[in-house]
C-alpha cells in the first residue's frame, strides 16, 4: 500500500512540476488597451494547500485533523504542495493522511491539467 501511495505521489509531483510553470490568463484585453493579467499555476499553490487544509480540518478523520493542526503550528513553508507530495513520495506522511490527501490532490491537479491543456496524465 505504501508503494502505491508513493507512486501516486510521484506522479502528482511530476504533474505539479509540469503544471506549475504554465501560465493562466485572467481577463482579456479591452478597448482601453489594458491587457489581461497572466499568472503561473504555481501562484495557486498556497490556495490549493489552503483548500486541502480547510477540508482536512473539517473531515472528521482524527489523524488528518491532527496532521493539519500540526502543519498550522509549524508555520508557512516554501512550496507547501511540493512538500506534501515529496513527504508522501518518501513515505513520511501517516498512512491515513496520505490515503485521504492524495486522491484530493489528484483530482485538483488533474482538473488543472485538463483545464490548461495537457490532459490527464494518469
Amino acid at each position: 500500500m505504501a508503494d502505491d501511495l508513493a507512486q501516486r505521489a510521484d506522479r502528482m509531483l511530476n504533474l505539479w512540476s509540469d503544471l506549475a510553470m504554465r501560465h493562466v490568463a485572467l481577463g482579456g484585453a479591452c478597448a482601453c488597451g489594458t491587457g489581461g493579467v497572466s499568472l503561473r499555476l504555481e501562484d495557486f499553490e498556497l490556495d490549493i494547500v489552503g483548500y486541502l487544509e480547510d477540508a482536512g480540518l473539517r473531515c472528521g478523520v482524527v489523524e488528518v485533523v491532527d496532521f493539519f493542526h500540526a502543519l498550522q503550528k509549524a508555520g508557512a513553508q516554501d512550496q507547501p504542495l511540493r512538500r506534501l507530495l515529496y513527504d508522501a513520495q518518501q513515505d513520511q506522511l501517516p498512512g491515513a493522511v496520505a490515503e485521504w490527501l492524495l486522491p484530493r490532490i489528484e483530482r485538483t491537479l488533474t482538473s488543472f491539467s485538463e483545464l490548461h491543456g495537457s490532459g490527464s496524465r494518469n
